[in-house]
Parts: structure tokens; C-alpha cells; sequence
């Protein structure tokens, strides 16, 4: 927002000259001067998003949305990375009695990029066009399909989508994937992603409910049957689990490995927080293994990715105005720190906030950050900003993308 200007009062000619020649404008050429503005304006967003694309195809644009790793044929990795290509803006309506502010878009539009981290070239670029402004779109892999979900807001209705890992090209629309299952031919009205589940939530036109569970492709009628689908998988499974010291709300968390079977632990993966490191507990006891990785504390640590063979801790190393974020790997198999990210190797955004307190600093923020994994590939992202890749093995920081 400009400042306000606020001219001399004067009751001179020469200040009433001069001032009365400002205001003066209020006749056709004012008009002339504010349409030519408003023209220059038009041409220079259209030229942004239209022009702009068309002639740098091989730079990112947008918003930062979302990014994965995907797996090629050739054994190599690609990122796919999501952002909002709309131009946003926020509008104020008044009308008798009421004034309402929101925010509004015009191309509403995101991209979706093939990108080689070798070189950070961009190998494709896709467009797909939205009714309205884009609140949240997710990416998902699996067995050689990339898959986007797209929360419903305004216009814009849930999306469904799916595109071949290799060559980008769309495998599976929204209609689609709904002839696929009678329960949902009414249409759709929700679509929610839970990460930690892999499953979709689904809502229809005509009030019914359904779980999607994108490890095994079938739809199930609610949460119960979904859940009660995992009961017979026994396989073994492993993560990480960080808890507070002495199971307390204290900053001071440390980490253990829980080993049990897949239906056990994913049921149950709230509840493991307060059961774990209580050997006494019989859920401890009877369903699920718990080893201390380490004497090692984690202050105020939040445990962003785990998978069989790591856990990925976000945490500061002091508490306090001044403190920072580290990021350490831990190997689960050994039970040994692979590597700690300093601050410096990280986003400059993601530094604690010296005007709040730890906590609030820390609160605040923790949802604009995701850690990924696959292969020898670790993804950092920050909502807004962009994505930094490290080496698993190393912990070294391989390339940043500002986006």
C-alpha cells in the first residue's frame, strides 16, 4: 500500500495555485490519465501470464504448491513440482449494511512441472485451468502414476486426476476414476487426502460417504470398513516415534523405533506417542516392540518423515529467541545419527522469529513445512517458497529452488 500524501494547508495564492492545479484534473483528461493507467496495468498482467510462460518454458512460475519424487524407468529421479499460476488479488465488495473481503483470482490456473535435479531443467510443463481460487492440490506416486487431489472451494469442484510418470500425459480424470466405482456416479462434492492413511476421504452428491485406499485401489464404504481392512495384514512394519521425555509435555522428546504388525501399528499410530518407552503397558506388552534409538533430546521436535530405514526430525538446538532449527537423520536400523542440517543449509524463512516466543514461532510455521524421501533423495519444502533436495546418505545439500 502506498503512503498516505497529505498536501500543505495554505491560504496563500501561490499555495492555493499550486495545489488548485493538482486537483484540477477532475474534468475528461483525469479520466484519459486513470484509463491509460488502467490499460498499461491490463497489458502488463496480461503479458505476465500469458506472454511471460510462453516465452521462458523452461522456468518455474506460481506459488509453490506442492512437490514429489518420481521414481524413471531408467533408474533415475524427477520432481514434480505444483504451483498456483493464478493471479490473486484481494477484493473488497460493499454493499447497504454489509462489506466483505476475500481474496479472488482471474487465469486461475496452476502448473505442474517435470523437472531433472540434476540441472533443474524442466522437462515438461503441464496447464490445468480452475473455476475459482486454489486452496489446496496434493501430489501423490505410485507404481509409475502421479496422482493430483484437489480440495473443492467456490467453483472449483474436488479433482481426481492421474498422469504417467514417464511422460506426463493424463491417464485419469475426475469422471473417470468416479465410472469406476456405482457408489460414486452421483458425483462428488469432497475430496480429502490423508497423507498418513494413504487413503481419500470421499463425499457425494447424493449423501453418501467412501474411503478410497490408494495402496490397494479399492473403495470402501466408511472409516470402519476401511480400518477393518487392515486387520488382516501382518506384515511387519517399522517407524520412527518421537515422545516427549517421561511421556510429559516437555520440549525434551526422544526417539524409538516401533516394530509390530502393519494392522496394529497404523490403527494405532496416535496412541503409540503415549504408549511408547512403557514396557509395563499392555499394548506395549502384547501388540508392538519399542527400542530407544538413543539418549539423545530433541527440543521441542517434530518428527516430519519415518520410514523403515529413517526418521527425520525438525528441532532447535537451544530453546529461546535465539534459537535455530536443525534437521538430523537417524538410521532406525543402527540406531546412529546419519547426518544434521544446520541452519545456514536451509531456508532463510524457516529461522525462528526473534519478536515471538519459541513455541509460538515454532506453531506457526510447522504446517508450511514437509520432508519427503525415496531413494538416495531428501525434499524439504516450504509452502510459498520452494524446495531444497539433500542427499540421504550425506545429508549434503545438492541444489535450492526458489519458487
Amino acid at each position: 500500500m502506498e503512503p498516505p500524501v497529505s498536501y500543505p494547508q495554505s491560504d496563500s495564492y501561490q499555495g492555493r495555485k499550486i495545489y488548485g492545479k493538482k486537483s484540477g484534473c477532475a474534468g475528461l483528461g483525469c479520466f484519459g490519465i486513470i484509463g491509460a493507467i488502467v490499460v498499461i496495468a491490463v497489458i502488463a498482467v496480461i503479458g505476465y501470464f500469458f506472454a511471460l510462460p510462453a516465452l521462458t518454458p523452461n522456468s518455474v512460475s506460481g506459488s509453490f504448491l506442492d512437490a514429489v519424487i518420481v521414481p524413471t524407468k531408467s533408474g533415475e529421479q524427477r520432481v514434480w513440482v505444483l504451483t498456483d499460476g493464478s493471479f490473486n488479488f484481494i477484493q473488497t465488495t460493499k454493499s447497504p449494511g454489509r462489506t466483505s473481503t476475500g481474496r479472488e483470482c482471474y487465469f486461475c490456473k496452476t502448473w505442474t512441472y517435470i523437472i531433472d535435479p540434476k540441472d533443474k531443467s524442466v522437462e515438461k510443463k503441464i496447464k490445468t485451468e480452475y473455476e475459482d481460487i486454489i486452496t489446496t492440490i496434493e501430489l501423490y506416486y505410485s507404481e509409475g502414476k502421479v496422482w493430483t487431489f484437489t480440495r473443492e472451494y467456490g467453483e472449483n469442484e474436488p479433482k481426481i486426476e492421474a498422469f504417467d510418470a514417464e511422460t506426463g500425459e493424463k491417464v485419469m480424470d475426475t469422471k473417470e476414476f468416479i465410472s469406476k466405482f456405482p457408489e460414486l456416479s452421483a458425483g462428488l462434492t469432497e475430496v480429502h487426502y490423508d497423507a498418513k492413511e494413504l487413503s481419500l476421504r470421499l463425499k457425494t452428491k447424493d449423501g453418501r460417504e467412501g474411503v478410497y485406499n490408494l495402496e490397494d485401489g479399492k473403495l470402501y464404504k466408511n472409516a470402519a470398513d476401511f480400518r477393518r481392512s487392515w486387520e488382516k495384514d501382518s506384515t511387519e512394519m517399522v517407524i520412527g516415534v518421537l515422545t516427549p521425555e517421561d511421556n510429559s509435555s516437555s520440549p525434551r522428546k526422544k526417539l524409538y523405533k516401533a516394530t509390530g504388525p502393519n494392522s496394529i501399528i497404523k490403527d494405532n499410530m496416535s496412541s503409540l506417542v503415549s504408549y511408547i518407552g512403557r514396557e509395563d503397558h499392555p499394548f506395549m506388552k502384547e501388540k508392538v516392540k519399542s527400542q530407544l534409538m538413543s539418549e539423545k533430546v530433541f527440543l521441542e521436535g517434530i518428527l516430519y518423515y519415518t520410514d523403515k530405514d529413517c526418521a527425520i526430525i525438525i528441532h532447535l538446538d537451544k530453546l529461546g529467541k535465539k534459537s535455530n532449527r536443525l534437521i538430523t537423520c537417524v538410521d532406525l536400523k543402527t540406531g546412529k545419527e546419519k547426518w544434521t542440517i544446520q541452519p545456514d543449509e536451509m531456508f532463510d524463512e524457516m529461522k525462528i522469529d526473534e519478536e515471538d516466543d519459541t513455541f509460538s514461532s515454532l506453531f506457526f510455521t510447522k504446517d508450511n513445512i514437509d520432508v519427503k524421501r525415496r531413494g538416495g533423495l531428501v525434499l524439504l519444502q516450504l509452502k510459498n517458497k520452494g524446495i531444497i533436495g539433500y542427499d540421504f546418505e550425506t545429508g549434503k545439500k545438492l541444489w535450492e529452488m526458489d519458487i
